[in-house]
């Protein structure tokens, strides 16, 4: 555990010495329950950024190439990553982050599954939803805006928790989600369905 802490302390200070960096709502993560962190996607950036950010351990699905080269996937999965086959549903992924809710740990997700392109948010991927409902945990929407850079600005805003009633159907779920994550970003706002 002290291992986890020292190596995000170095990379956030790494980090703050690029760019600026701005957080909001720092108090809203909830320090004890399961929680998932549900965060819009910009750059490759955002995992370690955003883990650095919060104030409690997290865990996070990496894409499985990231493992092949294993001084690297060692790394990683010693920060709390393991691997998620995309493109199709990876039970041994899904069984994982059941885990980990069920044990009221908080896993950090990107619920567009993968970068936007554009910078307009996604919908999100129904395993966000079944996930949530499966464990009833928090939901923490977090907004990235900004741009990673020299000196320049990028931008948390964290909301407050949220749970997504069980009886709530898949799609206004996955609405619901990228509309709270969109309240965190200036100017944002999403209204697009899976």
């Amino acid at each position: 555990m002290i291992y986890y802490w020292v190596v995000y302390w170095i990379a956030r200070e790494i980090f703050s010495l690029y760019c600026r960096i701005e957080t909001i709502g720092l108090e809203n993560v909830p320090l004890n329950d399961a929680l998932m962190i549900a965060l819009n996607h910009k750059s490759v950036a955002d995992p370690p950024m955003a883990a650095t950010l919060m104030p409690r351990r997290v865990y996070f699905m990496a894409k499985a190439e990231l493992f092949r080269f294993r001084p690297f996937g060692w790394l990683i999965a010693s920060l709390g990553a393991y691997p998620v086959h995309r493109g199709h549903p990876d039970r041994k992924a899904i069984r994982r982050s059941l885990d980990i809710l069920s044990s009221g740990q908080a896993l950090m997700i990107f619920p567009e599954g993968h970068r936007s392109e554009t910078g307009e948010l996604q919908a999100a991927r129904a395993g966000v939803v079944y996930l949530a409902q499966k464990t009833n945990c928090w939901v923490l929407p977090v907004g990235i805006s900004g741009e990673y850079g020299f000196r320049k600005t990028i931008r948390y805003s964290v909301g407050k928790p949220f749970r997504i009633p069980p009886d709530l159907n898949r799609e206004d779920a996955q609405l619901l989600v990228m509309q709270k994550i969109a309240e965190q970003i200036p100017g944002a706002t999403f209204s697009g369905g899976p």
